[in-house]
């Protein structure tokens, strides 16, 4: 009497080329997240220095004791090794005591912006 074939056992080479695509397809999608995730890190840093200099130039403006002139005005602002163009905009409110006061912060390079809108009292 004969024995049965034994089947054997172990992967053909269709199965390996199926699970080395998924595998190749799974690991290109973690790679695309990955730089998809560095550049928004870029990006929120870019933001949080603006919105830095934004702060800083209303505390500086809510704190100067002398008349603040109604109008618009521009100035450079180095922070954190970063160029911005700060534009504050002075303008009236309907109580002739306070002005309302507008600052934009644009980063040179990169484009990132911030802004404040805050009142204050009329000297």
């Amino acid at each position: 009497m004969s024995s049965p074939p034994r089947r054997q056992t172990g992967f053909t080479l269709i199965e390996m080329l199926v699970a080395l695509s998924v595998f190749s397809i799974a690991a290109l999608a973690l790679l695309r997240l990955d730089g998809f995730a560095i550049a928004t890190t870029a990006d929120l840093d870019s933001r949080l220095i603006a919105q830095i200099v934004v702060q800083n130039e209303a505390a500086l403006l809510a704190t100067d004791a002398g008349s603040i002139v109604r109008g618009a005005s521009s100035r450079a602002v180095a922070n954190g090794g970063r160029s911005f163009a700060v534009r504050r905009t002075v303008s009236p409110t309907d109580d002739p005591r306070l002005v309302r006061v507008d600052v934009i912060a644009v980063e040179r390079r990169g484009g990132a912006r911030a802004a404040m809108t805050f009142v204050k009292r009329a000297a």
